[in-house]
C-alpha cells in the first residue's frame, strides 16, 4: 500500500435505509484526480443483496433522505464548485428526473420530511434582508473590516463566522404531486442563534431542533437544547418557538418516538468542569418541557451514541450519523456503544439498561440507520485491515451481511502488513491497549525501525478504525506502533478524564511503557526510534522530543507547541477551565510548565513540523513556534506549510495534498532512520520548497 493508492479509494457515506427496509440509499465518494476533489453521488442496493446502481451522476450530491413512503428521496446538489448545495427531490418508483426545490442564497442543510410527506423542514443561513439582487449587485469588490464583539470569529474548516447569516430553520411545501415546491420556501426561525438537526413530531404539528440559545456561550462549558417551532408560520419571529428537553450539558443526538418520548445523547456536563463528559444515553419522558431525563446508560461505563474511533479513511464527503432509534415497541434503543478502541451496534434496554452488543467488537460502525419498524439497520462497518464496507444486520436473525465494498478490488491487489492487538503494564500497573502493524514481509528475527504513533483529541480513540498512513509506512519498512494512553476515550469516564490539568504528563508516560514493551519483544531496533502525532498527538510529539533524546527522528503534524498563544488564539474559546484552572494572565506558570517551547532548547532530535496555513484550530504559529526553536538549537529540521488547508488536511484535505504529506513524512524518517537519501530535505533554510509525488516507490 502506498502514498498514491489514496488516490484510487472510493468511501460509502451516509447510508439510508428505506422506512420499509427493502432498499439502503447512500453516498458514494471518489475522488477525482483530475480536479483533485471528491466527486459524490447517490447510489441504491437493495438490502436482501445484489449488485449496487447509481441514482446520480452529478458531481457533488449527499445527504439522501427518504419520504415516509418510500417513493421519493431529498437530497443536496450543489449546482456548481463554489456554490452553495440547494434541495432536490428525486422520484424512486416510476423514475423521473431530480427536481430542484430551493433557490436560495446561502443553500440548504439537514432535510427532513413531514410524517405526511407533503412538506420538507431543512436549514440555511439565507437572510432575506440581506441577500437580495440589490445587496448582490452594489457587493464591494473587497469585503469591508468587521467589527467583532465575540471571542469566537471563525471556525477550523468551516471560515468566517457570520453573526448576519446564522443557519435558521425553513420549510418547503409540496404540490399535491409530491414532487415539486408549492410556492416559495418559507422560514420558521430568526434571531442571534443557530439551528440545526431538524425533526418532526410523530403528529406533524411541530418541527423539533437543536439550539444553543444563550447569549454567551464563551463563558459556560457546551449546551444544546432540543426545541420546536410551529411549521405553519407564514413568518419567523421569537415567539412560538418553545424548549423541550434540557439536558445538564450538550444534546447531541435525538429522535422522537411514536409515543411522545424523545431519545436523546449527550456530554452529562459537571460542576467544576471536566475535560471529558463521557455521553450518555437519556430518556426525556411528558410532560414537556423536560429540564432532565432519565439516564438509561448509567450503569454502562462506556460512551454511548457516538463514534469517537480516530481513522484518516472515514469519509472525507458525504457524512452520516451512527444509529440512534426506538426498537421493540419502544422498550429499547438502538445505537452504538465505544468499548476498549471499538464502536458497536447494541440494543439498550431503556427499563433496566441493559445492553447487548450486536456486532463483532473488532470493526467499528462508522455510519448507519435504522428501518422506521426497527427490524433493519443499514451500516457501514470498518476494520483495522478494510476500510468502510457497507452491511446489513437483520435484528431478527443477528445477522450482519455485507453489501457492497467499494475498496475490493484495490485491497486484494496491494500488499499490507499484520495488525495485531495488544496490553501492556504502564509505567504504574495501569493496563493500556495497542496495536502494531508490521511490515507485509515481517520476520522476528530481524530489526526493524519503529514509528510511534501518537493520536489527537485528546479525548478520542484509536483501535478498529483503518489507518491508510500506518500501512504506507508499514510497506515502506516500519514497525508502527499506536496506543490509547490516558485521556483516550471507550475505557470510562475516569480514564478518559484523568489527564485533566496535567496535559501532557501520565499519558505521555504511558505511550512511552508501550515503546518499551514493544522493544522487550525483540524486533525492533532500539536505535531508530521515530515518532509522530497530529493535534494533541502533535502537542505530545513536541514533548516526546523536549523530554528525551531517544528517538532518532520525530514530525510533528498541526501542533500545539505554547499553550498560552493556544488559548489566546485558537478558533474555540477557552474560558471554561477544563483545560487549565484560569487564563494565562492568571497563572503563566502553569501554561509555562506544559509547553513544549518552554524546554525546546533541550531538543535534539531531527524534527519536520507539517502544518496548515489555515488551521484555526491549532493555528499555525504553534508548528512555527517549533521550527523557530529547531533552528535556532541548530537541531536539523524543516517545515511543510500547506496552503488553503486547514487542521482536518490529513482526513479530508485536497486529494493530492494528503498524497504529497504522506510521501514527505516517509521521505523524513526514511532519511534519519534508514539512511536513504532525501533530497527534499537537503537545505533546510529553503524556506519554500516543493516536492514532486512519485508516481511509484522507486525513489
Amino acid at each position: 500500500m502506498r502514498e498514491e493508492d489514496l488516490l484510487r479509494l472510493a468511501w460509502i457515506a451516509d447510508p439510508q435505509i428505506s422506512p420499509d427496509g427493502r432498499r439502503i440509499a447512500y453516498v458514494h465518494v471518489a475522488v477525482d484526480a483530475a480536479e483533485d476533489r471528491y466527486a459524490t453521488a447517490l447510489w441504491i442496493v437493495p438490502a436482501a443483496g445484489g449488485p449496487p446502481r447509481a441514482l446520480t451522476f452529478a458531481r457533488a450530491d449527499a445527504c439522501p433522505r427518504w419520504s415516509p413512503d418510500g417513493t421519493r428521496l431529498a437530497f443536496l446538489r450543489s449546482p456548481e464548485a463554489g456554490k452553495p448545495a440547494q434541495l432536490w427531490l428525486l422520484p424512486i418508483d416510476g423514475g423521473g428526473e431530480a427536481i430542484r426545490l430551493t433557490d436560495l442564497a446561502k443553500g440548504a442543510g439537514s432535510p427532513a420530511w413531514s410524517p405526511d410527506g407533503r412538506r420538507i423542514a431543512f436549514t440555511s443561513g439565507t437572510n432575506p434582508a440581506l441577500d437580495t439582487p440589490e445587496a448582490e449587485a452594489n457587493k464591494p469588490k473587497n469585503p469591508p473590516g468587521r467589527i467583532v464583539g465575540r471571542p469566537m470569529v471563525q471556525l477550523d474548516n468551516a471560515g468566517a463566522l457570520d453573526p448576519d447569516h446564522n443557519d435558521h430553520l425553513w420549510v418547503v411545501d409540496l404540490a399535491a404531486d409530491g414532487r415539486t415546491a408549492s410556492g416559495t420556501p418559507r422560514m420558521l426561525t430568526t434571531g442571534s442563534w443557530s439551528e440545526h438537526d431538524p425533526a418532526w413530531t410523530p403528529d406533524g404539528r411541530r418541527v423539533l431542533f437543536l439550539s444553543d440559545r444563550r447569549h454567551e456561550p464563551w463563558f459556560g462549558p457546551e449546551d444544546a437544547d432540543v426545541w420546536s417551532v410551529d411549521p405553519a408560520r407564514s413568518e419567523p419571529t421569537s415567539d412560538d418557538v418553545a424548549l423541550v428537553a434540557d439536558l445538564a450539558g450538550p444534546i447531541q443526538r435525538f429522535v422522537a418516538g411514536p409515543d411522545g418520548r424523545l431519545l436523546a445523547t449527550g456530554g452529562l456536563v459537571q460542576d467544576p468542569p471536566r475535560s471529558y463528559d463521557q455521553p450518555e444515553l437519556v430518556l426525556f419522558e411528558p410532560p414537556f418541557p423536560a429540564r432532565r431525563g432519565r439516564v438509561v446508560s448509567a450503569g454502562h461505563d462506556f460512551e454511548v451514541g457516538q463514534s469517537s474511533i480516530a481513522s484518516d479513511l472515514h469519509p472525507p464527503r458525504g457524512g452520516g450519523s451512527v444509529p440512534l432509534a426506538f426498537v421493540d415497541n419502544g422498550q429499547a434503543a438502538l445505537t452504538v456503544v465505544g468499548r476498549h478502541g471499538a464502536c458497536l451496534l447494541a440494543r439498550i434496554g431503556l427499563e433496566d439498561g441493559s445492553v447487548s452488543e450486536l456486532t463483532p467488537a473488532d470493526h467499528e460502525v462508522i455510519a448507519g440507520s435504522v428501518s422506521a419498524d426497527g427490524s433493519r439497520a443499514a451500516l457501514v462497518l470498518g476494520s483495522a485491515n478494510r476500510p468502510g464496507v457497507l452491511f446489513v444486520h437483520d435484528r431478527s436473525s443477528g445477522a450482519v451481511t455485507e453489501l457492497v465494498d467499494p475498496n475490493r478490488d484495490l485491497l486484494a491487489g496491494t500488499r499490507r502488513g499484520g495488525v495485531e492487538e495488544f496490553w501492556y503494564d504502564s509505567f504504574d500497573g495501569q493496563k493500556i491497549q495497542g496495536w502494531i502493524v508490521t511490515p507485509p514481509d515481517f520476520d522476528a528475527k530481524r530489526k526493524y525501525p519503529l514509528v510511534l504513533q501518537i493520536h489527537g483529541g485528546p479525548h478520542v480513540a484509536y483501535g478498529t478504525g483503518f489507518f491508510h498512513e500506518f500501512h504506507v509506512l508499514a510497506e515502506a519498512g516500519y514497525v508502527v506502533l499506536y496506543v490509547n494512553p490516558r485521556g483516550s476515550t471507550t475505557y470510562g469516564q475516569e480514564f478518559g478524564n484523568v489527564i485533566q490539568y496535567r496535559y501532557p504528563g501520565d499519558d505521555w508516560k504511558d505511550l512511552m511503557a508501550g515503546v518499551d514493551a514493544l522493544l522487550a519483544r525483540g524486533f525492533v531496533d532500539p536505535a531508530r526510534l521515530g515518532v509522530t502525532g497530529g493535534s494533541g498527538g502533535g502537542l505530545l510529539t513536541n514533548w516526546t522530543v523536549v523530554q528525551t533524546d531517544r528517538f532518532a527522528a520525530a514530525i510533528t503534524q498541526r501542533c500545539v507547541a505554547d499553550w498560552s498563544s493556544f488559548w489566546y488564539g485558537a478558533d474555540f474559546s477557552q474560558f471554561t477551565h477544563f483545560w487549565f484552572r484560569g487564563a494565562p494572565h492568571d497563572d503563566p506558570a502553569d501554561f509555562a510548565a506544559r509547553s513544549p517551547l518552554t524546554f525546546a532548547r533541550k531538543a535534539t532530535t531531527p524534527l519536520l513540523v507539517v502544518h496548515s496555513e489555515h488551521d484555526w484550530r491549532t493555528p499555525i504559529v504553534q508548528g512555527e513556534g517549533m521550527f523557530r526553536a529547531m533552528l535556532l538549537n541548530r537541531t536539523p529540521t524543516a517545515m511543510v506549510r500547506f496552503p488553503g488547508e486547514g487542521h482536518e488536511l490529513s482526513r479530508s484535505g485536497a486529494p493530492s495534498r494528503r498524497v504529497q504529506n504522506q510521501h514527505l513524512m516517509r521521505r523524513w524518517f526514511d532519511r534519519w532512520l534508514q539512511g536513504m537519501e532525501a533530497k527534499e530535505f537537503d537545505d533546510p533554510l529553503v524556506v519554500s520548497r516543493t516536492s514532486e509525488v512519485p508516481a511509484a516507490r522507486g525513489d
